[in-house]
């Protein structure tokens, strides 16, 4: 159950909710199945506080500590989660739809499964993050650090991978029909092979498609 005392502090000013924070390093904040939505909380201490089925649509939470956040079944829709840090959050059922990441650190979050269509990851760290299964279409990984980042059987389909580091990055099975990978680091021919791609899939100068059919391909690695 929520603790009213921290409610009221945390709404009251974040920079005095961090103060506390400070002070009270062993205190795990509760705040769940709370109304925080539309509600400005960048830059606030949140480490280890359980949002549990709490309202956060449209909240502010640029540049947050979130580590080790528990925002299962958290309404997220819409909201800012721009440079925020993230190692460790759970954010099983939650509903992230239409909100940002730009420049968050998600190294190894579980998305696996999640609907994140339209979120925006553009230059966020995802390396070794969980995403297998998931609905990724038309997202934004414009820069994204996608190093060993698990895409299994996601549907990558009109995503925007330009520019994004994709060494080691497990695509078997992955849609990338209509994504954009141009100007992507360090992708290789096995990753695209191991992936269905169709004839508008952008890929990078350094790698050629060889269309059998309408479906088979080969891809290969430019010489010179």
């Amino acid at each position: 159950m929520a603790n009213r005392e921290h409610i009221s502090l945390l709404r009251s000013s974040v920079a005095r909710w961090n103060i506390w924070r400070e002070n009270n390093p062993h205190i795990e904040p509760d705040l769940d199945c709370v109304d925080f939505n539309g509600a400005n909380l960048s830059n606030a201490n949140l480490r280890k506080a359980n949002f549990y089925m709490t309202l956060l649509n449209g909240a502010n939470l640029q540049g947050a500590n979130l580590t080790k956040a528990f925002l299962a079944g958290s309404d997220l829709r819409g909201a800012n989660l721009n440079e925020t840090n993230c190692p460790g959050v759970k954010f099983n059922g939650a509903d992230l739809g239409g909100c940002s990441f730009i420049k968050a650190k998600l190294r190894k979050v579980d998305f696996s499964d999640f609907d994140l269509r339209g979120v925006d990851f553009s230059e966020a760290d995802l390396r070794k993050a969980d995403l297998r299964k998931a609905n990724l279409e038309k997202v934004k990984f414009f820069k994204a650090d996608l190093r060993k980042t698990l895409f299994t059987e996601a549907n990558l389909t009109g995503a925007y991978l330009s520019s994004a580091w994709l060494q080691d990055t497990d695509l078997q099975w992955t849609n990338l029909s209509k994504a954009i990978l141009r100007y992507s680091i360090n992708l290789t021919p096995a990753q695209i092979q191991s992936a269905k791609i169709d004839r508008d899939t952008k890929v990078p100068h350094y790698l050629k498609i060889h269309w059998i059919s309408e479906s088979d391909f080969r891809c290969e690695k430019k010489i010179g």
